[in-house]
């Protein structure tokens, strides 16, 4: 089972990847600048950015799980046709 990790190098994320390689998962996480994401050996880097949706399908590919984390500050937001259950 492959995991896909957004906001993977951010204060959370990060703290997301290394439990889930802890607890021997295989894991792929989102970057938008995968050359500096400095993450655990055996982490997949791809890159993605949340405000570009046609860079999210390839990293997507195979991915059984998500973390999903999203930003409200200038520049990010739900995606146009997103719309909460709750």
């Amino acid at each position: 089972m492959t995991i896909l990790v957004t906001g993977a190098t951010g204060n959370v994320g990060r703290h997301v990847v290394e439990h889930l390689v802890r607890a021997g998962h295989d894991v792929r996480a989102l970057s938008r600048n995968p050359a500096n994401a400095n993450l655990p050996k055996g982490v997949e880097v791809v890159y993605g950015d949340l405000s570009k949706p046609e860079s999210l399908a390839p990293a997507m590919r195979g991915v059984t799980g998500m973390h999903l984390i999203t930003f409200s500050s200038d520049g990010y937001g739900p995606p146009a046709d997103w719309t909460p259950d709750c």
